[in-house]
């Protein structure tokens, strides 16, 4: 305690949340993130920013982390709790780092983000996330075995109906939908809040906000 008294005084450490000091000269953000909370993970908006998947920056973060924690903010960012159900092959970057960044697999990335597309940054920043995706980095039977941990049959209808419009770029084969299909059961879903959703996919049984997917929805018709 009188060596971090002495380093705080020298300006070597600040305060960034009760009980927790990081380095003063440690700017990174995401860094930050991953280190200033237990076993910190970016997911879903920040997890898009990280990969540079994004339109937009906010000054706050999403991060899970194995404890929860009070939302705190430092250096003008925010660093808000965010859960996810499960953490599947996350990417840790510099592990020999003393502050090493960990995030979500850019594979669980898309399907936490279709899951809860709020915490995506919307509709819209989701499918520019989307088309703005290297297929080699995408896994299709990660994205699969996701779904399956999900066992949420409405994220099937989501996921298998917006990346069915990303087929060709994605490289997903045929299989990829066809477990979608098998796995979204017989009800009428939507795909965001129903309010804005006016029009309807027959083929994945979802409803969906005709402005937002203007540009994809060859499958859909407006309902009258």
């Amino acid at each position: 305690m009188p060596s971090l008294f002495r380093w705080k005084k020298q300006g070597m450490v600040a305060h960034v949340r009760k009980g927790i000091y990081l380095p003063s000269d440690l700017q990174d953000k995401f860094r930050i993130a991953c280190n200033a909370v237990e076993e910190g993970c970016l997911v879903y908006h920040a997890a898009l920013e990280y990969y540079s998947l994004q339109t937009q920056e906010f000054n706050w973060l999403y991060v899970y982390s194995s404890s929860i924690f009070r939302t705190f903010t430092y250096q003008g960012e925010s660093y808000i709790y965010k859960p996810v159900k499960f953490l599947y092959k996350p990417l840790v970057v510099d592990k020999d780092n003393p502050y090493p960044i960990r995030v979500t697999s850019i594979n669980q990335t898309l399907i936490d983000c279709l899951y809860n597309i709020n915490l995506a940054g919307g509709l819209e920043e989701l499918l520019y996330a989307i088309s703005e995706l290297d297929h080699t980095l995408v896994n299709e039977k990660d994205m699969l075995h996701c779904l399956e941990l999900y066992g949420s049959k409405s994220l099937f209808q989501r996921a298998g109906f917006v990346l069915s419009h990303f087929k060709d770029d994605l490289r997903l084969s045929d299989y990829f939908f066809k477990a979608c299909k098998e796995g979204m059961g017989k009800n009428i879903s939507y795909l965001i809040n129903p309010y804005y959703c006016d029009s309807f996919s027959k083929e994945w049984k979802l409803c969906i906000p005709a402005n937002a997917m203007k540009e994809i929805q060859k499958d859909c018709y407006y309902e009258i």
